[in-house]
């Protein structure tokens, strides 16, 4: 093995992490440069206990959080992220080493080691195994990976070696040094994989596929040990085909037996030795999205899209509880062990609901609400006039309203049962307008999240947020919007309705104030120009369309180029539309749209962006992914603001100017100091 990869290569980083305690400011740990705080915990992927029950560790979107089950206290620990896209290749003598920071990254796999002593976390985004040592709270990392994504991860019953699985490759670590133990092995074709696990003790993999199907590996051999039918309906011709995803598997605490859960709405024990079904258990009613055994073995926990929890007596197969309480889909579960812990032996559930909750197995009751404020994908950001306040609205049908001098919540709207598929905030932060959804967004093992099923299931709502009361009105029976937006002066609603065109009501009286022809299939973004005077729609597969509202006309612009993107500038002069070749600046003027110029960008993404002009209109901001791209109006590329793990979904400004939010699926919100960050792309400052 080389001696020089990462300045003394696979040796765990230690000290040069500062350790992180209970008491710590959670919004200001591993922040990028450029940012001031961070608002929420991020999306929940995958719980996992301590083996004395005293400790819970939730991997998210961004990093991990670990609770204290006795006292409710909760650390955050950021991932360890390389300074360099490729550090593990040799380092010559004159190069620099690697340098590691605290940062933000996906974490969908997650493992306590059998001795209770540490915990290793890695996923999608950076290819790096995190190890935290409980005793003393600090935190090291494996840094030979491939540069794909970690997907599984398990500890060997003597807790000495780790096993991970980073796309078709199981490679065992010593845990001491990071050296591999073993020749890595492949399994083959891996694509088309939906769901991958390791037994307890790491000897055994499982993976589903989307056919249904199942398939057991030997992880010290790489060797195919079974393949199971699965949930597959091999009745049907290929062309007749009906796929039924296997979303989730969970192996037995002695690796005997294999549940596993599909889009078919059934799950399916198996024993494993003996090669047979064990049985089918019927009484969902929608996909399984969570399994788990409870530490002996003899319940069996699943959870479903239809946010209903069910146990199992796994030796007869029969229901023994229906668990209520979440508000939208499970999506991980796990059962405390039998210990010391006053929730000895429980089960933790979690959901996009964004609340952990804890349950008695033997009775079925909710033991306490554990933790919450684990957001899903932030939809809309709004600064309140006075810019103390930051008004949050994210997918999983919770608004939340921080203080922005202490940076902690102090109200929560959430009472909606289902996903969000569109919402607006008022300027003023008075109201918030949004149309629910009925299905679920599903996180592949390498970190990619979809929605399943969708359909509407709810009017268009209109509700006061100080007052937490629908206002009534005509939106209620208009239809399925996919676009809605308020005017400047908050006066104005108005919703897209596709080909069926665009409509506005005044929201006080309810009043039609408008009503515009659309040739759009399908809007994502509506966009009003500050002057309150123009109005636009735009997204993919669509020509993009401007409406001065005072003269009730359409504003034609020159050429029908699809874009994905728009923005209009401060005084409301200039039009930035933004499609897969760069950004197009448009003039308005009295007598029509001209195009002034092209910021070429042919890296620029094709996929739906966020678009804003600074606050003095000299800068462009632009989101590629996970990045924000600063532009100088002129074409000059001012650098990169990186800082999520998902898509940004949402830039706004404070009013003042001094502050940018960036709002993303990762479920958090960033804030920049804007006036640092401006100024230090004027002076030309790396």
């Amino acid at each position: 093995m080389q001696t020089k990869i990462l300045s003394f290569t696979l040796i765990l980083l230690t000290t040069m992490l500062l350790s992180t305690s209970f008491a710590q400011d959670n919004t200001q740990v591993g922040l990028p440069e450029g940012a001031i705080a961070r608002l929420g915990k991020g999306g929940l992927n995958i719980m996992r206990f301590s083996p004395d029950g005293d400790l819970l560790a939730v991997g998210t979107d961004i990093g991990v959080w670990l609770y204290d089950v006795q006292s409710g206290n909760e650390t955050y620990i950021p991932r360890i992220n390389a300074s360099q896209s490729n550090p593990f290749r040799p380092i010559p003598d004159e190069e620099k080493p690697v340098a590691f920071t605290e940062g933000v990254g996906q974490v969908n796999a997650l493992a306590f080691s059998q001795d209770g002593k540490t915990f290793a976390s890695g996923g999608f985004g950076t290819p790096i195994i995190q190890l935290w040592y409980v005793d003393t709270n600090t935190k090291h990392a494996i840094t030979d990976l491939s540069l794909e994504a970690l997907e599984a991860i398990a500890f060997s019953e003597d807790s000495t070696t780790l096993v991970s699985l980073a796309r078709s490759t199981i490679v065992h670590r010593n845990v001491q040094d990071g050296d591999i133990e073993t020749m890595p092995q492949g399994i083959g074709d891996y694509e088309g994989y939906e769901s991958a696990v390791f037994s307890q003790d790491g000897s055994s993999l499982a993976g589903g596929t989307k056919e249904g199907r199942i398939r057991i590996w030997d992880t010290t051999t790489g060797e195919e040990r079974k393949r199971l039918i699965g949930h597959a309906n091999v009745g049907l011709s290929r062309r007749e085909f009906k796929y039924v995803d296997v979303w989730v598997l969970a192996f037995s605490p002695d690796g005997q037996m294999l549940a596993s859960g599909s889009q078919d709405k059934t799950v399916q024990l198996w024993d494993i030795e003996k090669d047979k079904k064990i049985a089918t258990l019927e009484a969902h009613e929608g996909w399984i999205t969570a399994l788990a055994f409870s530490a002996d073995g003899k319940t069996l926990a699943s959870g479903d899209a239809d946010k209903v929890i069910k146990l199992w007596d796994v030796d007869t197969r029969k229901e023994r509880a229906t668990l209520l309480g979440h508000k939208n889909t499970i999506n991980t579960l796990t059962f405390a062990p039998v210990g010391t812990s006053q929730y000895s032996g429980c089960l933790a559930s979690s959901s996009y609901d964004g609340t952990i909750r804890f349950w008695d197995p033997d009775n079925g009751k909710e033991l306490v609400t554990f933790a919450s404020g684990h957001t899903e994908s932030v939809k809309a950001v709004a600064f309140s006039e006075d810019d103390l306040n930051l008004t949050v609205a994210a997918s999983n049908s919770t608004v939340g309203v921080w203080s922005l001098q202490t940076k902690h919540e102090i109200a929560t709207l959430d009472d909606h049962p289902s996903d969000e598929a569109t919402i607006a905030i008022s300027p003023d932060v008075k109201r918030i307008v949004s149309q629910g959804s009925y299905g679920f967004r599903y996180q592949y093992p390498n970190g990619k999240r979809e929605r399943l099923s969708f359909r509407i299931s709810s009017s268009i709502q209109l509700w006061d947020i100080i007052s937490e009361k629908e206002i009534p009105g005509p939106w209620q029976d208009a239809g399925f919007a996919n676009a809605l937006t308020f005017s400047p002066d908050n006066h104005i609603l108005v919703a897209c309705f596709g080909r069926k065109g665009v409509t506005a009501w005044h929201v006080n009286t309810g009043a039609e104030l408008f009503h515009f022809n659309s040739k759009a299939h399908f809007s994502s973004g509506i966009v009003f120009s500050p002057d309150g005077k123009l109005l636009s729609i735009n997204g993919l597969h669509m020509r993009t369309q401007v409406w001065d509202i005072t003269a009730q006309r359409e504003l034609k612009l020159p050429n029908n180029e699809e874009h994905t993107a728009l923005a209009f500038s401060p005084d409301s002069t200039t039009i930035a539309l933004g499609n897969i070749k760069g950004i197009i600046l448009w003039n308005v003027t009295p007598i029509g749209v001209q195009e002034n110029d092209r910021i070429t960008d042919d890296s620029r993404a094709s996929i739906t962006s966020v678009l804003v002009f600074s606050p003095n209109g000299g800068i462009l901001l632009d989101t590629k992914g996970f990045n924000i791209i600063l532009w100088d109006t002129k074409g000059i590329n001012l650098g990169t603001l990186s800082g999520h793990t998902e898509t940004i979904t949402t830039l706004v400004f404070s009013h003042d100017g001094k502050t940018l939010a960036s709002g993303s699926d990762d479920g958090t919100v960033l804030l920049w100091d804007w006036e640092k960050v401006s100024a230090k792309r004027k002076t030309g400052q790396e």
